[in-house]
């Protein structure tokens, strides 16, 4: 194996660049180095190289991506589950389990949480070092390019796990980026109906129509809660907002004693928050955040291919063109974009 490596390191300011850097060695007994199959871009990427980051100080020299399908090469002199070979997808948030969350099974609130493409060196590489516990193993047969989903769609599953829909209750869902098409395929599963998407990009609403939405609409052209109330009546019994600035809305639209899941990260939305509705309504208003022992759950849906999420990927480049992906990412010009080392 070479001693180099090409990656993507985060020069700082909003630059990106793709060079040569050492190949990581395993230092600790319960690591794992792992040859990169794939990673793809996530908004968080996004976010990270906005001028300035919104709500991610990642320091420079740092390589960015978190969402990874990759092949075991060399283990630590204490793993004892994995062994070179294994093809594994990763949790990117490492937590300590001995904190008083990790105790109390939060361990997405980890208190010691170490990110991978964060504050810790990520995927868009050749290879790159995690250690056992979240590294989880999947099958020979799994596609790359749908193992890839695995670290959103666990994400997706511990805030569906929170709303527990039922067949024949409504939903509405605001944004459909990956994440919020993720939802949608994970309702149409669940037998929810009628599934109510609102997104401003024409892109993102033909593919809300492909993944199983009943109705689609640009919300700078209808009102959401005229337009949701003439579909459902009372209003939908969830309402997820996966933008992450949508609360009033869904606090609006969201029919009496019905639930508000908040997915969305945006540390530069300021809702004002009209305390009195949602205790008039008697809402329950949820937060989600990130995954939280869902990893087996999704790599579970991913093998038995409950969901068609492959065809939401629009692109597939190498990491040369990363650049390239994350700015379509960011027009809205591309949902799942998955970057190959080569």
């Amino acid at each position: 194996m070479s001693e180099k490596m090409m990656a993507a390191v985060f020069k700082g300011n909003g630059v990106l660049s793709v060079e040569s850097v050492d190949v990581p060695k395993i230092k600790n007994r319960d690591e794992v180095l792992l040859k990169v199959e794939a990673c793809s871009i996530c908004g968080t990427d996004v976010h990270i190289l906005e001028v300035p980051p919104a709500g991610f100080d990642v320091e420079p020299g740092l390589i960015l991506g978190h969402e990874i399908v990759a092949e075991i090469v060399d283990i630590g002199s204490g793993v004892t589950t994995l062994k070179p070979g294994d093809r594994v997808v990763v949790e990117p948030n490492d937590y300590c389990g001995v904190c008083e969350y990790c105790l109390k099974g939060l361990t997405n609130h980890c208190a010691n949480q170490i990110s991978l493409g964060v504050n810790k060196n990520g995927g868009f590489a050749e290879y790159v070092i995690v250690t056992e516990k979240v590294a989880h193993k999947i099958s020979d047969s799994l596609p790359t390019n749908i193992a890839v989903f695995a670290e959103p769609l666990a994400c997706v599953v511990n805030g569906f796990q929170k709303i527990n829909t039922m067949p024949g209750q409504s939903a509405f869902v605001i944004g459909a980026g990956p994440i919020g098409l993720i939802f949608v395929q994970m309702l149409k599963a669940a037998g929810v109906h009628p599934i109510i998407v609102s997104e401003p990009m024409q892109l993102r609403r033909e593919y809300a129509v492909k993944c199983g939405a009943d109705y689609v609409f640009n919300p700078l052209e209808k009102d959401a809660g005229e337009f949701v109330s003439s579909i459902t009546g009372i209003g939908p019994d969830v309402v997820i907002d996966v933008v992450g600035s949508q609360m009033s809305e869904a606090i609006r639209t969201v029919r009496k004693g019905g639930k508000v899941l908040l997915f969305g990260f945006n540390t530069k939305a300021e809702p004002k928050v009209i305390q009195h509705q949602i205790v008039l309504k008697g809402i329950q208003l949820l937060g989600t955040w990130i995954a939280k022992s869902t990893f087996p759950a999704a790599v579970q849906i991913l093998e038995k291919r409950t969901l068609d999420l492959e065809k939401l990927i629009t692109h597939i480049m190498p990491l040369s063109r990363i650049q390239e992906g994350i700015s379509l990412l960011a027009r809205g010009e591309g949902l799942e974009i998955i970057i190959t080392p080569k």
